[in-house]
Parts: C-alpha cells; structure tokens; sequence
C-alpha cells in the first residue's frame, strides 16, 4: 500500500459517496414524484450541491427559491435567476444572517400553498440564517456565538442554547409555511442524525433540553425569555436524511478493502476535547490490530481570547503527532468532510511519526502551538495539511489511522 496516496484515494471515495449533488438527486429518484410547481430552500454549507441536484431532478418545474449559504455562488453556477441568494456569517452570525433570516420568513409567507416546498439543509444553517426574539441584538447573538466556540461543548448543547435565542429554530419556523406539501433533505453532521439538532431543527418541534453547567449569568439570562416552541407540528414534513457518515464510513472501508487494506471501523463517536482523544488514540493504538481504524464525530477546542491558525481537525493531528513521534508505521489524516476546518483554510492533515523531527520541530515547539490554539501554523510549516473541495458536503469529520 503507498501510504500517502493510498488514503488520499480512500478519502476521496468517502468525499464523493456523500456529494450534496448526487445524494439529493438520487433520493428525490427513489422517492413518490412532487405534483405542481416546485420551490427550493437550500440552507447550509452545502447548499449549492443539493440544490444543484434538485435542480438536476425538476428542472424548470423549479419556480422559485432562496439559497442561504456561507459563500456567494460563483457567477459561473447554472443557478436559475428564480433562486434568491444570500450569504450569512459562519461561524460567527452576522448581518447577512439577519438578512436571510428576514428573507426565508417573507419566502415562506409568500409562498403559494399549491407550490411544493423542498428544503434542503445541511451543517451551518445555525449560524448563516437567523431571526431574533424582540430585544435582543446582533451583537449577544455574536456574543453567545463566540462562547459557545471557546466553551468546548458539543454540536448537540450548542445547538440547544442557540434555539433558545431564536423565533426560527426548535421547529419555529414552521409558523411561517403557507403551502401544505413540505419535504426537507437533510445532510447530517451529528452523531445519531437528529433532526432537531442538525441546523438547530429548523423543522422538527423540539423540547427544550436540560441546562447546561457553566453557563454565564449573562447568558442564563438571554435564553431565559425565549419565544414559545410549538408543541406540536404545525405542518406536515417529510423528512429524510439524504447523506450521513454512515455512507462515507462505508465507502471508505469498500476503498481500503480494494487496497488489500484490513478495515476497523469504530463505534465510538468523537466527541469532547481534541487533546483528550489524541492521549485514548495513542493508548489504544499500543494493543490495537494493524490495518486501517477509522473514526467519526467532532472533537472540541477550548480557544483563547485571541486564537492562532487552525481548527479541530489541525488540533488534533498536531496533537498526534506529537504523540507519536519516533514512532514507526502509524500514519493518522483528520479531515473536516466540509473542506474547511475552523480558520485554517484547509480540510485536515497528514501526520505520522516523523512528521515533525523530519523539520526539526520538537514536541515541546508542537506543545507550544497546541497551547496557543495555533496548530495549522505549524502543520503548514511541516507540509502536512490536506486541501479537499468546499462546499460540497458536511456529514462531521473523520481520523483515519494505518497501523502498518
């Protein structure tokens, strides 16, 4: 197996298996045919892809829609003119979320009710669209944002706190639809593909969850007045998740087999501190079968008031490869399956054992930028970090790890 190449190949099979494009069109083929005119809602990072495959599906019975994603559409898109676009903030919310936020409420009103409704949602939509309960500002919502990002809290806590800030999430925004055919798509980038959690449940009525500890008194008190939830669903949706990690777990695992690669696919989620993991990775490893381990879920970051380059998936390679230095026949890659990990401008990294002193870097010069939330710094420095397309999927992230 040529290493480098080799799972370079796999991840890519994983990548495709789950393309926005493909995964909408062909559940929209398998499904019972939408009658009468057909409008789009496509909200997310992956909101182009999946909308160019309902696109693909309805052609010009497609008559209206509204694309919210994290960055503009190329002028070279085969979007129609009937699609209205905007851009929101990711992952801090901004101005151009409140904008999206007011534009999808008025869509919805407008909306005939003989028109077929096909929303299409992916990882994301919790920052780029939004509209706010009366009294509280852009600049507590950017607040609350930025603590959430430096709290080290899961997808599922963070989500949970942001719906209690909002008059769309936890199933609110079903208030707004006029037409009586829904269907939403969604693209899942959390563990157990939880509607109410995969862009805040912009569709799904949803309790509202425990509190979580070490909240903020400014914060308890922010989501202490939120909107009313509905208890119930004011309107009919058929929902269904259209690609998950499952898909690309499995595609990666037929690519490796076809590598005569033996295959582990684990269980056990990742989630909770990037560092943490790196240390129980390590120790497994020592007993471990040789072949390919594979992983999904997100790791945290705890951030410092002003971070350095780089994301959870750079965080946790650089952790690893600390951890493996001098270590002979590991190879680990981390890559967000949204091409962009946190501020870095790259998917992940490749690091095995002598990623680092190949450079003469020590691990107490890796401590030093691991502890400064800089990690993408370094990996550049050392030629490790991995670039995939953006924009065209986000079903969380994945390690994979050769034990050779």
């Amino acid at each position: 197996m040529s290493t480098h190449s080799d799972l370079l190949t796999i991840i890519e099979a994983g990548l495709n298996s789950v393309e926005g494009k493909g995964c909408v069109h062909n559940a929209l083929r398998s499904r019972a045919e939408l009658q009468g005119n057909i409008g789009i809602v496509a909200i997310g990072k992956a909101a182009l892809s999946m909308a160019e495959g309902a696109l693909a599906h309805f052609g010009k019975r497609v008559v209206s829609g509204l694309l919210i994603s994290k960055e503009a559409v190329s002028a070279k898109s085969s979007l129609p003119s009937c699609i209205e676009q905007y851009v929101g903030g990711h992952p801090i919310p901004d101005q151009g979320s409140l904008d999206a936020g007011s534009a999808l409420v008025r869509y919805l009103e407008n909306s005939p009710s003989d028109t077929s409704l096909v929303f299409l949602i992916s990882g994301g939509a919790s920052a780029l669209v939004e509209v706010l309960p009366e009294g509280v500002s852009l600049d507590q919502l950017q607040q609350l944002n930025r603590w959430l990002l430096a709290s080290g809290l899961d997808i599922e806590k963070m989500n949970s706190i942001r719906q209690c800030v909002s008059r769309i999430k936890a199933g609110r925004l079903l208030a707004s639809i006029r037409a009586t055919q829904v269907t939403s798509l969604l693209m899942s980038d959390v563990i157990d593909n939880n509607s109410a959690i995969i862009g805040s449940g912009l569709l799904t009525v949803s309790a509202q969850a425990e509190g979580v500890e070490g909240v903020p008194d400014w914060l308890r008190q922010l989501c202490a007045n939120q909107p009313p939830r509905p208890e119930v669903s004011l309107v009919a949706v058929d929902q269904e998740v259209v690609a998950d990690r499952a898909g690309a777990l499995n595609a990666m695992s037929t690519a490796a087999k076809s590598c005569g690669v033996q295959v582990h696919c684990h269980s056990k989620a990742m989630a909770g501190d990037a560092i943490l993991w790196a240390d129980y990775i390590v120790d497994y490893l020592v007993e471990a079968p040789c072949g390919l381990h594979l992983w999904f879920g997100e790791t945290t970051v705890r951030l410092l008031q002003t971070p350095g380059c780089g994301g959870r998936n750079s965080h946790l390679a650089l952790a690893l490869a600390q951890r493996l230095y001098g270590k002979a026949g590991l190879t680990a890659v981390t890559i967000a399956t949204d091409g962009d990990d946190g501020n870095s401008g790259y998917a992940g990294a490749m690091v095995h054992g002598a990623t680092l002193s190949k450079m003469g870097v020590t691990r107490e010069t890796a401590q030093k930028f691991l502890a400064a939330a800089d990690s993408a710094t370094l990996l550049k420095q050392v030629d490790a970090l991995l670039s995939f397309a953006k924009g065209q999927s986000n079903v969380a992230d994945f390690l994979l790890l050769l034990k050779q």
